[in-house]
């Protein structure tokens, strides 16, 4: 039985349905409609009432699976293509890292640079507070030494001064030089 409805947009013009309404496979007449019409929709028939679904088991334990030969090859391009693309991401990627990496060592090492000149300073001052000929001779004093005479100074060869004045010239020198 079939049902033949007129499309809600060609009624308005007076019209007939491009498509016609069909029940059961049907077109439907004019009685049907009316009738359909005229139901309670309590009484009207569902879309595919008649269909009913059940769940079959598929046992399927015994099946054994069969690999794909030409399977086996797409997956070791893949694989081989995925290295691929791995191995030029680093590449291009690299570069850039052991820059940053080089950076952060450039800095490390002018730190340790700024430090070991400081370390230096402090050395250099501790050096020459240490030589002072004044304080030399103010320890010796306190130690109970004295100065030596002419006869007790040794010279290596040829470190001697043609004149013990001269001596004691360069050493009041230097003492001015350093007291500075």
């Amino acid at each position: 039985m079939s049902v033949g409805v007129e499309d809600r947009r060609d009624r308005g013009r007076g019209g007939r349905a491009s498509q016609p309404f069909l029940w059961d496979g049907v077109e439907a007449g004019r009685e049907v409609r009316a009738g359909l019409a005229r139901r309670s929709a309590a009484c009207r028939p569902l879309p595919m009432e008649d269909l009913c679904f059940f769940v079959k088991p598929i046992d399927n334990s015994r099946l054994v699976q069969v690999m794909d030969p030409r399977s086996k090859w797409e997956i070791l391009k893949m694989v081989v293509g995925g290295l691929f693309l791995l191995l030029m991401a680093l590449g291009y990627a690299l570069p850039y890292l052991e820059k940053a990496d080089a950076g952060y060592r450039i800095q490390d090492l002018r730190n340790q640079n700024e430090a070991l000149v400081e370390h230096t300073k402090q050395l250099q001052v501790e050096k020459a507070s240490l030589e002072d000929p004044r304080r030399v001779a103010a320890e010796a004093a306190g130690l109970g030494l004295r100065k030596p005479t002419a006869e007790q100074v040794v010279w290596a060869e040829g470190a001697a001064p043609a004149n013990p004045m001269d001596l004691v010239a360069q050493n009041l020198n230097r003492i001015a030089v350093e007291g500075r």
